[in-house]
């Protein structure tokens, strides 16, 4: 009797990370003359997609942005310096709510609870060992050691968490990192005197562990609703492998998007690979890119004055006839049949210029257009109801 074969595994997530996380560091480049323009194309980002810092970018483009800057900046601690320079709260909701804490066990705790909302390839972990203790941020295996710059800069980070009660002046004793070895740390003021130790299991700092109960110094910039910060948790990286594609999707800048091949290099894998972990998931590309269109349109025909014909334009039809006929085999009348039974806002009045979605070719999800904040509203729906 042949043994039936294990089910395989259902693919992990496409690993994900707010643009706040990139904002300092291209800031950084722009200051000191890079080609940030170019070096964003280089990783199919324009500068558009620093309009919201709440977005999510694929963590292979952030990180390999990174490395390319530092190679053709020249500036091998290209982490370090940002890093060093960049505050706890210029990570968006994410530091917001790190630095509302009391004390750094709770600051600490806050970002290990959190985390998942802010990236879904990075973890935050706190572990003692009698009178001290350790912060360990965390990549998925073996990226930590393959991105030195991100490596470095998250390690900045964790130490500036620290400073919010240890104040500016405060040195560290143990650096632990993945990495091999590496100069320039005896250029950044905060770890010019630590022991830097390479090739560990994990990057970490450590420190006193009375410091855990200190007080945080400074207070957070602005205070955030709870709703708030409910929809920030609602809008963070999926959890499920098809949704967290959409979600790469809505941040590409290509004139291709959604062409398959576009998606695959963004996500760091081959046509093929994508393909066949889509598949694994019971999806084809095709079908889950359709499958959002229609739900988009949906929403843009119930909740925005968008012209028919620039809904059509926008999600890539090449013309009326086209969305038409597609939005006629989904529900089996046209849209304007469709927005007529199933109206959600007032109509205009005589005058009102109609809403317009963004004027991109291909798919227009331009940051902050109704179409994109609709084909967003499509993940989080399909997310809650997955």
């Amino acid at each position: 009797m042949q043994t039936p074969l294990a089910p395989r595994p259902r693919p992990q997530p496409v690993a994900l990370i707010r643009v706040a996380w990139l904002t300092p560091v291209v800031s950084f480049l722009a200051r000191i003359g890079a080609p940030v323009e170019r070096l964003l194309a280089s990783a199919n980002l324009t500068t558009s997609v620093f309009e919201d810092p709440e977005d999510l970018l694929s963590l292979f483009q952030v990180f390999g942005f990174m490395e390319e800057s530092a190679r053709v900046s020249g500036i091998t601690n290209l982490g370090l310096l940002v890093g060093q320079e960049t505050s706890i709260d210029a990570l968006g909701v994410f530091g917001h709510l790190i630095h509302r804490s009391r004390t750094v066990h709770e600051a600490i705790e806050t970002a290990m609870h959190t985390t998942a909302a802010f990236s879904s390839g990075i973890r935050c972990s706190l572990a003692h060992d009698g009178d001290r203790a350790r912060l360990c941020p965390q990549f998925g295996d073996g990226v930590a050691a393959t991105y030195r710059q991100a490596s470095e800069y998250c390690l900045m980070l964790a130490l500036n968490l620290l400073r919010l009660a240890a104040g500016p002046h405060w040195r560290r004793d143990d650096v632990l990192l993945e990495t091999t070895s590496a100069g320039g740390f005896g250029d950044v003021d905060l770890v010019s005197d630590a022991r830097i130790v390479f090739r560990q299991r994990e990057t970490a700092v450590t420190f006193p562990r009375w410091l855990l109960s200190r007080p945080l110094q400074t207070y957070a910039a602005r205070q955030i609703e709870e709703r708030d910060v409910e929809a920030w948790k609602a809008s963070g990286p999926a959890a499920d492998f098809p949704l967290s594609v959409l979600q790469v999707i809505a941040t590409l800048s290509s004139s291709d998007c959604p062409r398959i091949g576009v998606t695959a290099d963004a996500i760091g894998t081959s046509v093929r690979a994508l393909q066949r972990r889509l598949a694994d998931a019971g999806v084809s590309y095709g079908r889950l890119v359709a499958e959002a269109r229609f739900a988009t349109a949906v929403h843009l025909l119930q909740r925005t004055n968008a012209t028919v014909l620039n809904i059509a334009l926008d999600l890539g039809y090449s013309d009326h006839a086209h969305f038409t006929r597609a939005f006629r085999r989904w529900t089996g009348v046209a849209p304007r049949e469709f927005r007529r039974a199933n109206r959600k806002i007032p109509r205009t009045s005589p005058g009102t210029p109609a809403d317009r979605t963004s004027r991109a070719a291909g798919l227009g999800l331009r940051p902050g257009s109704p179409l994109r904040l609709a084909w967003l509203s499509t993940v989080t729906r399909a997310r809650a109801t997955g």
